[in-house]
């Protein structure tokens, strides 16, 4: 299986404390930007990982530094097709290592999502004498939480806690968390 990496960076952080845990939520693939490897121009097609969030949007691991060999830091939770980009947010586990994580992100240290994923389907064209692929289709392995960024144009949007009575957070849970309490 070849599964190729492309890293975004992460900025604008907002921090906030509830019962569920610690949330990371970024851009992981910009739409309107570009990313040079050397060998080629790259660019992801809005839809490139629609159907691999269809079929395991909420497990899609948060991973250090791309190593496949510990468990995650995080969990996807929910993802965003945004005008942007694709908008992850990610559940950090309640471990020492997700709250080094956190911490990193928060002090600046680590600036990078990076999308993990075995390519499918591509166009290649050839522009100036150099060949550009639009990913079109990719098979999303993970992500991961990386110091470098390939993708300048993409950031975290927030690092902070869940709060289950935000009716855009959970709003299955706000509807009907009423009935919970009585």
């Amino acid at each position: 299986m070849n599964i190729e990496t492309r890293t975004v960076a992460l900025e604008h952080l907002e921090l906030r404390d509830d019962d569920d845990g610690h949330h990371l939520v970024g851009i992981v693939a910009p739409w309107h930007s570009t990313f040079d490897t050397g060998d080629y121009i790259e660019q992801f097609a809005k839809t490139v990982f629609d159907k691999s969030i269809t079929e395991r949007g909420t497990r899609i691991p948060l991973l250090e530094q791309h190593d496949r060999n510990r468990h995650p830091v995080g969990m996807s939770m929910s993802w965003e097709n945004t005008s942007d980009g694709l908008v992850a947010d990610f559940r950090l586990a309640n471990t020492p290592r997700a709250d080094e994580s956190r911490q990193l992100v928060l002090d600046n240290m680590v600036t990078g999502l990076s999308v993990a994923f075995q390519p499918i389907r591509n166009r290649t064209e050839t522009r100036d004498g150099r060949r550009h692929v639009l990913r079109l289709e990719g098979r999303l392995d993970h992500v991961g939480l990386v110091t470098a960024a390939a993708y300048n144009e993409a950031k975290v949007l927030a690092v902070r806690a869940y709060d289950p009575d935000d009716p855009q957070v959970a709003p299955r849970l706000a509807k009907w968390r009423h009935l919970l309490t009585n």
